[in-house]
């Protein structure tokens, strides 16, 4: 498969993979639907991949599955957003990320800084959110592939440390 200019945008070869595979999969369409998503096709991938359910035209998400990686610590499988992250400005931010790529149009490439207060350093957490659609044309899943930089030196999972400091260092909409 070629990597054109979309894909040449993502810098982490993982999530360049991943926006491959579902551009090859949407074909000529706006989005894919989840039933043409193969799990054991993108085996490696799925540590790092979180699929999630749009609700109420993306005013809500549930979390369908949860790569172990993505995870940092806990499961929020099965939960709603609200359930799974407390309150707060990375509950804010995840939030509106979130609904901006389920907004649409084409795929959603963002980086974030993460200030800690129990960690030295900011985290970079890099995702690309790739909206899947049933119908080829509204968006009722996100497949979200995450990375982040490094792991967080606290006993707390990432969702739950909650970080003072958000910075959006990148945010790119591919076709």
């Amino acid at each position: 498969m070629t990597v054109g200019p979309a894909a040449d945008a993502i810098a982490e070869p993982d999530l360049r993979e991943l926006y491959l595979y579902w551009s090859g999969k949407r074909g000529t369409r706006s989005f894919p639907a989840r039933a043409e998503i193969a799990p054991d096709e993108i085996k490696r991938l799925l540590p790092f991949v979180v699929l999630v359910d749009v609700l109420d035209g993306g005013r809500h998400f549930r979390y369908r599955l949860v790569g172990t990686d993505a995870a940092a610590g806990i499961d929020p499988t099965g939960k709603l957003m609200h359930e799974a992250v407390p309150p707060g400005i990375y509950h804010d931010h995840i939030a509106a990320l979130y609904r901006r790529a389920a907004a649409g149009p084409g795929a959603l490439y963002n980086r974030s800084s993460y200030g800690y207060s129990d960690a030295p350093g900011p985290r970079s957490i890099t995702r690309l959110f790739l909206p899947l659609a049933a119908d080829g044309a509204t968006i009722d899943m996100l497949l979200i592939g995450q990375k982040a930089d490094r792991d967080l030196r606290s006993r707390r999972s990432a969702w739950q440390a909650n970080p003072p400091t958000i910075t959006e260092e990148l945010e790119v909409r591919l076709p």
